[in-house]
């Protein structure tokens, strides 16, 4: 239940966005067409978009599901001490060594 109503609310926010987006540009061809000059955009169509982003927001939270926990402790909880210091990532075997042991022996 909890996932439709998320997936609803993030097609609907984004749907609002593109829909502010749209007007704001039908605003502003309407100002070059009468000739009036550019004082921002109206107060609905700036409501439309921040109302459309915090729905967005809000249903992508919903669809995300769970969170984690962000300490460290309880993911450094089940490693140990030989382990923190062991990052196979880090190897790198092609460097110049190889050329100044060459060069030097």
């Amino acid at each position: 239940m909890y996932m439709g109503l998320g997936r609803s609310l993030v097609c609907a926010g984004i749907l609002i966005v593109l829909h502010a987006g749209f007007s704001s540009a039908q605003h502003r061809t309407y100002l070059r067409l009468s000739e009036l000059p550019y004082e921002g955009l109206p107060v609905d169509i700036t409501a439309q978009c921040v109302i459309g982003f915090l729905m967005a927001c809000y249903g992508i939270t919903r669809v995300a599901g769970e969170f984690k926990d962000i300490s460290a402790t309880s993911d450094m909880n089940r490693r140990t001490m030989d382990s923190l210091n062991n990052v196979p990532s880090f190897y790198h075997f092609a460097h110049r060594g190889r050329a100044i042991h060459s060069v030097i022996y």
